[in-house]
């Protein structure tokens, strides 16, 4: 089967969550071999996976991207911006 560099299939999208409420993010690639998916927020790396899910504080307001990454070519990424309301 044919290599294919990675190419993201759903990016994350922005939200807006009260404090304490839940935040989840989608993100999907396609590639082969399958790209593997790292979430990070200012360049600290979170988590990997198609979703990023969390109760949220104060804190967590910023920038989220999502990197997609199978070792063929430069890493695709897309970001989203989470807005924490508070009370």
């Amino acid at each position: 089967m044919d290599t294919v560099e990675p190419a993201l299939a759903r990016k994350p999208e922005s939200q807006r969550v009260m404090e304490s409420d839940i935040a989840t993010f989608h993100c999907s690639a396609t590639g082969n071999p399958v790209p593997r998916i790292i979430w990070t927020k200012d360049d600290e790396p979170l988590d990997e996976g198609e979703t990023l899910s969390f109760a949220t504080n104060r804190n967590h307001s910023g920038l989220y991207l999502c990197i997609a990454d199978n070792g063929l070519s430069e890493p695709v990424e897309a970001s989203a911006y989470l807005d924490v309301l508070c009370e």
